[in-house]
């Protein structure tokens, strides 16, 4: 089990050798970065070190070509060992390089991924705003024409990776247009003036990624940033899909597959009455629901990536993969807890931080009612069948 009869030869080892380079270097580190709000940024530049950054930019800009389902392998393996790790990974090694190979001119793409590639450059991506979650139609920063370039105001929210980011991808409106209509991408520098960060977030989980709010005083763009616009939202949202798969459910299985086995080592361990608690029958059928969870999100979150790689894009195998990946992961980092009994709300073991890493993935990337919506709207129109 485990997915490995999905995969190939060449991606069990690339599995395998990114699982013993994150529990080598990063299991160590995991709570103390989460308690101290610190983003391990030291981390991703291990992974430079071993080529592992920037792995699906093709061989023309200098990466290794690889597909979605090899970079879910290495977002999964990475988040056993550290969530939020796993988060800067793939963030900063997803959707602004994606968009930027898809979507870029020449010269961006020249100018950025080799960067990337390298681990030279860390980028971070923000859209949602105090009114505009799910509804990016709503958002009200704008960036008003000036010369060849355009003065951007406003702020963003919920923007993980900021604190340590050198690039931005900032979706913004870009004329009068209504809903997605007018909304146009830039990329913005840090340092940029005009560009502030803000205040590293205090969430529930997650809480070394780095998370900040972005605000933008009339701050210019030069041309040569703008990376589409106003109009093209849904070629980045088409984009979008395939980071949709390669990281936010990834790290939940990665995360959920952690709190199993842990779970699983405690119960052979503590004894109660005499005798170790897995060998009662009702904890046992716990630990079995839980790897019944595990093996079906694996198994969607692995369909879904090979399809896209495939070049079969299917918006409801994204959102089906996703959602059942997103419950299934709080239902067994909190089932994990409830076996640990008290130890399972302490800080000095895992289990309470593995479940607080995973709730917030419900919400990014698209809320689970808002894929719900898209699952129920596609079988309502037909374009979905049983």
């Amino acid at each position: 089990m485990n997915g490995s009869e999905m995969l190939t030869d060449d991606q069990l080892m690339l599995r395998d050798t990114v699982r013993q380079i994150a529990e080598n270097n990063f299991q160590e580190i995991a709570a103390d970065a989460d308690r101290k709000f610190d983003p391990p940024i030291e981390n991703i530049k291990i992974l430079a070190e071993h080529g592992f950054t920037g792995t699906f930019v093709p061989e023309a800009y200098g990466g290794l070509g690889l597909g979605v389902l090899e970079n879910a392998l290495m977002y999964e393996q990475i988040a056993r060992s550290c969530a939020n790790t796993a988060i800067l990974m793939s963030v900063t090694d997803g959707a602004t390089p994606r968009a930027i190979l898809h979507l870029g001119t020449e010269e961006q793409k020249r100018r950025y991924l080799p960067r990337f590639v390298s681990g030279e450059l860390y980028s971070a991506w923000s859209m949602s705003e105090a009114e505009a979650g799910s509804d990016l139609g709503a958002m009200k920063s704008r960036a008003v024409a000036d010369g060849d370039g355009y003065r951007l105001n406003g702020s963003k929210m919920w923007c993980s990776c900021a604190q340590v980011a050198d690039l931005f991808l900032v979706l913004v409106r870009m004329n009068d247009a209504k809903g997605l209509a007018g909304v146009g991408g830039l990329l913005v520098e840090r340092g940029t003036p005009g560009f502030t960060i803000g205040e590293h977030l205090d969430l529930i989980g997650l809480r070394a990624t780095g998370m900040a709010p972005l605000f933008f005083d009339d701050c210019y763009v030069p041309a040569e940033n703008i990376l589409f616009p106003a109009g093209g939202m849904r070629d980045l949202l088409n984009v979008f899909n395939a980071d949709r798969i390669a990281g936010n459910p990834t790290i939940c299985l990665g995360v959920a597959a952690a709190a199993l086995n842990e779970a699983a080592e405690y119960v052979a361990s503590r004894r109660q009455f005499g005798k170790a608690i897995g060998d009662f029958q009702g904890l046992r059928w716990k630990l079995a629901d839980m790897a019944i969870d595990l093996e079906a999100a694996r198994a969607l979150v692995y369909r879904a990536a090979k399809n896209i790689d495939a070049g079969h894009v299917d918006h409801i195998d994204v959102s089906v993969a996703k959602t059942f990946t997103n419950e299934a992961a709080m239902r067994i980092t909190e089932t994990a807890m409830q076996l640990a009994g008290a130890y399972g709300l302490s800080t000095e073991y895992p289990f309470e931080r593995h479940y607080r890493d995973v709730r917030g993935m419900a919400i990014g990337y698209g809320s689970t009612e808002i894929h719900r919506n898209n699952i129920g709207k596609a079988i309502v129109e037909g374009s979905y069948r049983a």
